[in-house]
């Protein structure tokens, strides 16, 4: 029989254990709680700060003196609801809306939390900075985009999209060299959305950087923005000796639609990656040229599939000489190529659409 002496320690663990969990159920009700409270006043005050944010913004210049004297709890409520309507509002009354932010301190807030040791600080404070389009803030968040966070750095280039200039949107075209992908292609679709500015900027980073990620985000924007001025540039690339560039430059050159590509593409057809190939037949349905006939005939006869459907496509799209060569195909020894001119031409005017 286990004497009772030794039962003591066993009961004290018990007991202690209880008290922890009594202490834990506390402090959940009591958070709990606190957080009914909140959420309760919040839903009492919010209608009558959102009517006193309109009022002041509605005024010219904009009227803080009301909103000022407002408590702690009070101006945490009107600076999400600034947010709030800043994400839908533009022109004028967003203008007002920033107006409103800058002089009740909170943007002095958030450019002072992009300096906090807590990251998750320093990202929320650079979007809420996107949101509430404060131009001065651009400057802070150009060197948020290098911090040493992921989140921060996304943050940071979505809100330079949001607030930027030409000057600070080409400070964001290095990023699209950014060694973590999620930020580079952040970067890559603030720029497919502003590039048109920068032109330039893209162009030049596209020819001198040594990061080949960077270099390859920078040519699908120049197709995407349809960058003309790139031309000579892309013909260069198209003889690179990385085909996920040569790759990259064909379908921003067919994107562009200049001319002087065509013997480019022809050559392309040539090409050892298949890739390359593929891409330069389906450049070349969007020219409808005569003159790639013969080697768009070639190259049907490639051992690739998708590279002989796109050949046979870009014939169909040239009309009466590119429907000859695919019956013509019709007679070839080879039952894959005769497969593919018999598919396009009992396809008619239909063709397949590309994707």
């Amino acid at each position: 029989m286990t004497p009772v002496v030794t039962l003591g320690p066993l009961r004290n663990a018990v007991l202690g254990l209880a008290a922890a969990v009594l202490v834990l159920a506390l402090s959940l009700f009591v958070q709990r709680g606190l957080s009914w409270v909140t959420r309760a006043r919040s839903s009492r005050r919010t209608p009558h700060l959102t009517r006193m944010v309109y009022d002041a913004a509605q005024s010219v210049p904009a009227n803080v003196s009301g909103l000022a004297r407002l408590g702690r709890f009070d101006r945490r409520l009107v600076r999400s609801i600034l947010l709030g309507l800043a994400l839908d509002l533009r022109g004028d009354t967003g203008e007002s809306l920033t107006e409103l932010y800058r002089k009740l301190g909170f943007l002095k807030r958030d450019l002072r939390e992009l300096g906090s040791w807590r990251a998750s600080r320093r990202a929320n404070a650079a979007a809420d900075l996107g949101v509430i389009h404060g131009p001065e803030a651009t400057g802070k968040l150009l060197q948020a985009v290098h911090d040493k966070d992921v989140r921060v750095r996304q943050a940071a280039v979505w809100a330079i999209g949001q607030t930027g200039d030409a000057a600070t949107l080409s400070g964001l075209v290095r990023v699209l060299g950014d060694r973590n992908l999620l930020v580079a292609h952040r970067a890559q679709e603030v720029l497919a959305e502003r590039g048109r500015e920068i032109a330039g900027a893209i162009v030049s980073y596209a020819e001198t950087t040594a990061s080949r990620s960077g270099r390859l985000a920078a040519i699908q924007l120049i197709g995407w923005l349809r960058i003309s001025t790139a031309g000579d540039l892309l013909l260069r690339f198209t003889s690179d000796l990385d085909p996920e560039v040569r790759v990259k430059s064909i379908k921003a050159a067919a994107a562009i639609g200049d001319p002087r590509f065509l013997e480019t593409f022809h050559a392309g057809l040539e090409d050892p990656s298949w890739p390359v190939r593929c891409q330069a037949a389906k450049g070349l349905s969007l020219f409808g040229s005569p003159p790639s006939v013969p080697p768009l005939a070639k190259a049907l006869r490639d051992r690739q599939w998708w590279v002989r459907f796109y050949a046979a496509t870009a014939l169909a799209e040239i009309g009466p000489a590119g429907e000859a060569a695919l019956s013509a195909a019709l007679q070839e020894p080879d039952p894959l190529v005769r497969d593919m001119a018999r598919y396009l031409l009992e396809r008619g005017r239909a063709l397949p659409v590309l994707p």
